[in-house]
C-alpha cells in the first residue's frame, strides 16, 4: 500500500482483518472507511460512494459476488487491488476480468494475526511463510509430517506478544491451542515441496466417509464451479453406520433454476466418488456468521430434512 489509499472495509472490528485495515491506514497515511455489513448488492455502491482504492473480502463473498447479474457500477469504482483469502483458483480469473482488480491471496487468523501471504503466488494457494513466524504441519501427536502430506497448521511468532496470548475466561482453551508452545489453528493444510501452503479444510469440517477424508472445501469448489450456484456449503450428517454422509446445502443464483441430479451429474467427474454429496438441499439463504462465512454448526444442526434430496434413495449412481 502507498500513501493517500483509501481502504474500505464491511468486515467487523472484533476480527483482525478488519482490525488490520485501522493500522495499515496509520502506517501508510491512508483513509479508512467502514461499512456497516457486508451486503452482496451493496458493496459496489459503497465502493464508489467511498472512492475506495483497496478493498477486503473473504472466501465465501467472492462466488456471491460474481452470481449478481452484471451492472455498471462494476467497473465504475477505483478500487485496485483486494485482499481475498481463501476464494477457490477458478474465481480469481473471473473476477478480475469483471470487476478489473485482483484478489491477494493469504493466511492468518484473529489470534495470530496476517502470517502467510503470496502476492505473485499461483492462484488457490495461502503462500508461503512471512518474516518473524514459524510455521509447522503437524500429526495428531504434533510430530511434523513431510511436504505434500496434510496436517494441522501450527504457528509460533518470533517477536514477543504478537500473538493472541490467549482466550479470555477460557483456560483450557488456551492451553488446547497453545500446547507444546505452538498455536494449534485447526486448519488442515499441506505445505508443497517450494515452500507453499495450501489449504485442505478446517480439521471440524473434514467428513470421514468409507474410510476416507473428505476435503468440505474442495467438495464446495466443485458445486460452486456450476454457473447456476451462488453459495454452497458441505458438511456431514450421520451416516447409517458409524461415519458420515456428506450434505450439502446449496443458494442458486437470482432466477436460476437447477434441480440437485442435474448439479450432481456436473460435479461429480471433478471429485472423488466417495467425496460426492448424497444429500443436497437448496435454500434461500445460507446461515452466515457477521463476516459472511456460513454457520456449519446450524446447517449440522438442521440436518436431513423432507425438502433433502437423497441420491441413493433416487438411484443416482456415481461411477
Amino acid at each position: 500500500l502507498g500513501e493517500g489509499e483509501r481502504l474500505y472495509t464491511a468486515l467487523p472490528l472484533f476480527h483482525v482483518n478488519a482490525l488490520n485495515t485501522v493500522y495499515q491506514a496509520l502506517l501508510t497515511g491512508s483513509t479508512a472507511i467502514f461499512g456497516k455489513r457486508f451486503s452482496v448488492s451493496g458493496l459496489w455502491p459503497a465502493l464508489v460512494e467511498a472512492r475506495a482504492t483497496v478493498t477486503y473480502l473473504l472466501g465465501a463473498m467472492v462466488p456471491m459476488l460474481l452470481s449478481r447479474p452484471e451492472t455498471p457500477l462494476d467497473r465504475a469504482h477505483p478500487v485496485r487491488i483486494a485482499l481475498g483469502p481463501g476464494v477457490p483458483a477458478a474465481f480469481h480469473g473471473p473476477f478480475r476480468e469483471r470487476f478489473g482488480f485482483a484478489l491477494v491471496d493469504g493466511y492468518g487468523s484473529t489470534e495470530t494475526n496476517f502470517v502467510i501471504a503470496d502476492p505473485d503466488g499461483p492462484p488457490g494457494t495461502m503462500g508461503r511463510l512471512r518474516p518473524g513466524f514459524d510455521a509447522r504441519v503437524v500429526d495428531a501427536e504434533d510430530n511434523a509430517v513431510p511436504p505434500g502430506e496434510a496436517g494441522e497448521l501450527a504457528l509460533r511468532a518470533a517477536e514477543p506478544f504478537a500473538f493472541a496470548s490467549g482466550y479470555f475466561g477460557l483456560p483450557e482453551a488456551t492451553v488446547a491451542a497453545w500446547r507444546n508452545l505452538w498455536f494449534h489453528t485447526g486448519d488442515r493444510v499441506v505445505q508443497e515441496a517450494d515452500g507453499r501452503f495450501r489449504f485442505v479444510d478446517r480439521l471440524k469440517d473434514s467428513i470421514r466417509r468409507r474410510g476416507e477424508n473428505i476435503s468440505a472445501f474442495e467438495v464446495e469448489a466443485a458445486l460452486l464451479a456450476h454457473p447456476a450456484v451462488a453459495a454452497a456449503a458441505v458438511f456431514a450428517v450421520p451416516a447409517e453406520t458409524a461415519e458420515d454422509e456428506v450434505m450439502a446445502a446449496v443458494v442458486l443464483r437470482d432466477g436460476a433454476a437447477l434441480d440437485a441430479a442435474a448439479l450432481i451429474a456436473f460435479a461429480a467427474p471433478k471429485l472423488p466418488a466417495f467425496a460426492v454429496p448424497r444429500f443436497v438441499e437448496f435454500l434461500d439463504a445460507l446461515p452466515l456468521t457477521e463476516n459472511g462465512k456460513p454457520q456449519k454448526f446450524k446447517l449440522r444442526e438442521r440436518g436431513v430434512t423432507p425438502a433433502t434430496w437423497d441420491r441413493e434413495r433416487q438411484g443416482f449412481r456415481i461411477r
